[in-house]
């Protein structure tokens, strides 16, 4: 094990000499995954968080360095590890506190929860399982480690151990937050009728079905780019991208007979795209929401921050309005709606947005201004790519509609005839980060 530790530590120092930092501190973080208290990474990790600015960060490696057999300090650089998305290094951190004779709910809330991100929802439940009667919790405690117990029993498929918990946790008294967790896990159970058809989705699926009406794939697959795990780096989509996206979605809103009268953007960022939309679909595009007259209007964003100033507007169900975003982001506690349609990734760039170029050899990065032309010219170029898309006899649009138009007709929360309430991620979500 120290010997595979070693080889990536090995592998840092040649990122570093090619002035790749960031990629150098993956392989640390691969390389305490394997062993937790390497020193040799721990040290370059440390380091490196220095480098970028970061001494916070490099002070929790630090105190490992100094005290490898501390429980405090292995645990403290496994929270964070677990906050930062590196499940995998939180849960060799939290094996070696246990090991250490460190004990009590926290270690376990904590280890169940970076086995709950990794999908490894039997151990999430195992490992939680001696809390479920400690007389030591208080009130609150229990109902956290009930939720968690619910949700993991959810996405492995067994209904009765989830529905078990949630009777349990009825018996306890929540705060409103807890009571906002407890209603949206309700909720979600309430839209799984079709148990058996779900037995095969993976975590990112039943993200799907928690918080979006339908995600948006590109040809080629999920909008996953080089990611580790699961997780989605920056997305740069390119023009036939987006006229690929664009044309998955015109041919939704056709499938779903989804009433589009005109088509109004969120954003100066978004313009382009709507525009497109509009121009490819014989559709009106309007300045506002209010021009448009009565007709059912699709508001198009470029990420999901976008909605916030119009959140009052979407807290109950409108037929007159439609979602499309290209930026969905489980990280952060955005606003997600029913109708919601959306490329799901932390980050997705449109051709046309301010960005920054990193220079691999020397890390360097400089930045690539907007494009300046006019929102009408560049949903124009889009359009046109549009009509050089290949030819593939409808197969794209019959893969994409095949997996998702069932899942729409019996769960999803874009099925707003069963389900019109909309709601925010719930807290123990795999898909939620808690602000420190």
């Amino acid at each position: 094990m120290t010997s595979i530790a070693k080889e990536l530590y090995e592998k840092s120092i040649d990122h570093v000499r090619r002035g790749q930092v960031r990629q150098a501190l993956t392989a640390l973080l691969d390389s305490l995954a394997i062993d937790p208290t390497y020193a040799d990474s721990l040290e370059s990790a440390s380091r490196i968080c220095h480098t970028l600015g970061s001494p916070e960060d490099a002070q929790l490696f630090e105190a490992v360095v100094r005290h490898p057999e501390d429980t405090e300090a292995l645990f403290n650089l496994a929270y964070h590890l677990i906050s930062q998305e590196r499940p995998d290094v939180g849960v060799a951190l939290l094996e070696r506190c246990l090991q250490a004779g460190m004990e009590g709910p926290a270690v376990r809330q904590e280890l169940a929860f970076a086995r709950f991100q990794m999908g490894d929802f039997k151990d999430c439940r195992e490992i939680l399982e001696p809390l479920l009667t400690d007389p030591e919790l208080a009130d609150t405690e229990q109902l956290d480690v009930l939720f968690i117990v619910a949700e993991a029993a959810m996405y492995d498929g067994d209904r009765d151990a989830c529905l078990k918990a949630l009777e349990a946790a009825e018996k306890h008294i929540p705060t409103d937050e807890q009571r906002a967790q407890l209603d949206g896990l309700h909720h979600l159970i309430g839209r799984s009728m079709h148990w058996s058809q779900l037995d095969d989705l993976d975590l990112r699926q039943w993200h799907f079905i928690q918080h979006a009406g339908v995600i948006l794939k590109v040809a080629g697959g999920l909008v996953e780019d080089g990611s580790r795990q699961g997780r989605y780096d920056v997305l740069h989509l390119k023009v036939d991208m987006v006229a690929f996206l664009i044309q998955r979605l015109l041919h939704l809103l056709q499938t779903l007979d989804v009433p589009i009268g005109a088509i109004a953007s969120a954003s100066k960022t978004a313009e382009p795209l709507a525009r497109a939309i509009a121009m490819a679909g014989s559709l009106s595009y309007v300045e506002a929401l209010d021009d448009h007259a009565g007709a059912p209007i699709l508001l198009v964003a470029g990420n999901a921050a976008e909605l916030g100033p119009i959140a009052p507007r979407l807290s109950a169900h409108n037929d007159d309005l439609r979602l499309f975003c290209v930026h969905l982001d489980w990280t952060r506690d955005e606003v997600v709606c029913p109708e919601i349609v959306g490329v799901l990734s932390p980050r997705a760039m449109l051709p046309w947005e301010t960005r920054f170029s990193l220079e691999a050899e020397t890390g360097s990065s400089q930045q690539i201004p907007a494009d300046e032309r006019p929102a009408e010219v560049i949903a124009s170029e889009v359009v046109a790519a549009m009509a050089e898309l290949p030819d593939d006899e409808g197969q794209a649009r019959q893969a994409f509609e095949g997996i998702y138009l069932p899942l729409a007709q019996e769960i999803l929360l874009g099925n707003h005839a069963r389900h019109p309430y909309r709601r925010r991620f719930t807290a123990v979500s795999p898909c939620h980060a808690t602000e420190e």
